[in-house]
C-alpha cells in the first residue's frame, strides 16, 4: 500500500504545483481579460457616442441614409468610420447623430481649424459658398453673438428661437450649443436644406 500513495503523492506535485505553469496560465488569463473588457468598454462608448441610431433597410445605401437624415454624405461616413464602398447589409445599425459635445469656454480655434469644420459638415460642392457666409456673419468667430438682442449664435448666426423647433435633430437643445462650431455648421447645412438653398442668409 506504500507505493501508490508514493506515485499519488508525486502526480499531485507535478499536475498543481508547477509555478512556470501557473505563472503562464495566469498572465495568459490577464491578457485575456482585458481584451474582452476593452472590447465591451469600446462597444459602449461607440453605443453612447450616438444620439440617433438609424436600422438600414433593404435598398439602402450611404447615400441615401444621408439624405433621408438631412445629414452631408461624408459626415454620415465619419461618425461611422466607413468608407463610399462599405457595405450595408439589411438590419444593419447606422449611426446617424453623434451626441453634442459641450465646447469648453476657454476652447479656441484657428482659422483653419474653422474652415476645416466647414469643409467637414457641407458637401464639397457647398463648402466654398458655405466658407464665404460663415466668414461674412461671424468673421469665423465660434463664439459670435447677434446684436443689439442676442438673436443669432456662432459662426451662420443661426437664430436660435425660430429654429429651436428642428434643431434637436442636429442636437442642439439649447442657444448655447450653437456656439460649438461644429454643431452650428452642421445646423447651418440642415437649415440649407430646409429652405432649399441660401435663403437664410441673403
Amino acid at each position: 500500500m506504500g507505493r501508490p500513495a508514493k506515485a499519488l503523492s508525486g502526480f499531485n506535485r507535478t499536475v498543481g504545483s508547477n509555478p512556470t505553469l501557473s505563472a503562464r496560465g495566469l498572465r495568459l488569463f490577464v491578457a485575456v481579460a482585458v481584451t474582452i473588457l476593452s472590447l465591451l468598454v469600446g462597444t459602449a462608448s461607440a453605443a453612447s457616442a450616438c444620439a440617433n441610431e438609424y436600422r438600414a433597410q433593404s435598398g439602402d445605401s450611404w447615400w441615401s441614409i444621408a439624405e433621408k437624415h438631412g445629414l452631408a454624405l461624408k459626415r454620415v461616413l465619419s461618425i461611422n468610420k466607413a468608407k463610399p464602398e462599405s457595405k450595408i447589409l439589411v438590419g444593419d445599425v447606422v449611426c446617424v447623430a453623434r451626441r453634442a459635445i459641450q465646447t469648453p469656454q476657454t476652447k479656441k480655434f484657428t482659422r483653419g481649424q474653422i474652415i476645416q469644420i466647414i469643409r467637414d459638415e457641407w458637401p464639397d460642392e457647398l463648402e466654398e459658398r458655405a466658407i464665404q457666409i460663415a466668414f461674412r456673419e461671424s468673421k469665423f468667430n465660434p463664439r459670435a453673438i447677434g446684436i443689439p438682442n442676442d438673436c443669432c449664435f456662432g459662426l451662420f448666426q443661426i437664430y436660435y428661437r425660430w429654429h429651436k423647433g428642428w434643431l434637436p435633430e442636429v442636437g442642439v437643445s439649447s442657444s448655447v450649443q450653437l456656439l460649438d462650431p461644429r454643431l452650428n455648421a452642421r445646423a447651418a447645412y440642415k437649415m440649407f436644406q430646409r429652405n432649399n438653398g441660401w435663403g437664410p442668409w441673403e
